[in-house]
């Protein structure tokens, strides 16, 4: 499951470009080069998980060989004003910030959406939930921040869009998208409710076998 999708889809640039502040995980980035993106690990490049770059592939460029890329995407707990500077020089035609299931106080991932839109910048949410029971989380909408008041801070990325046209065309993909998205989440979750309901009777199966009382009953 991904948002990252719907900047794909949009996407018409001849030979688009990412560039990584820093990631989370392999996936995330290995899903733009899979789509035939160019995969850009910024100077001062992190991930939450240690990977290695070329399996990716992406190359480590400096700020200045850096120029126009589609996509500059950040994690939410990494954000900073210098990267507002950095993304200025760069002029992407999306911002992404993820701080959804992050542990961001509300208030900061205010602050992110802000800086955003004081750059001029159509800012559209990215609404995840996930089930309280099994743990299962699932993209459940794109649409501009207007239309999901009120904001849940604490499961929202954000893609900002310096282009209207880039910015409606996400939403139409993204809403198509975060759909079936949701019929996915659906399918794991009655699956996860059929194995728990198995393993419950498996345990309560071998709990009586080793009962003292227990009988085998005779068909």
């Amino acid at each position: 499951m991904s948002d990252d999708i719907p900047l794909l889809f949009a996407n018409d640039s001849p030979a688009p470009a990412v560039v990584f502040l820093c990631a989370s995980n392999f996936p995330q980035m290995q899903q733009y080069a899979t789509a035939g993106w160019r995969v850009i690990a910024a100077q001062g490049f992190t991930a939450s998980r240690s990977f290695d770059l070329a399996d990716v592939p992406a190359e480590r460029l400096d700020d200045t060989a850096i120029d126009q890329p589609v996509v500059v995407s950040c994690e939410g707990p990494h954000w900073s004003a210098q990267h507002l500077e950095r993304i200025a020089r760069w002029r992407p035609m999306v911002v992404k910030v993820n701080c959804a299931f992050y542990d961001i106080d509300a208030a900061q991932v205010q602050a992110v959406m802000n800086d955003l839109s004081a750059r001029g910048l159509t800012v559209l949410g990215a609404h995840w939930k996930e089930n309280k029971t099994f743990r299962i989380p699932s993209l459940n909408r794109i649409d501009v921040m207007s239309a999901l008041e009120p904001p849940e801070w604490s499961r929202l990325n954000f893609l900002a869009c310096a282009d209207e046209r880039m910015a409606q065309m996400i939403l139409k993909v993204g809403r198509l998208h975060s759909g079936q998205e949701q019929a996915i989440a659906q399918l794991r979750l009655s699956e996860a409710v059929r194995d728990d309901y198995i393993a419950r009777l498996e345990a309560a199966l071998v709990a009586s076998q080793q009962s003292p009382n227990f009988k085998l009953q005779k068909p």
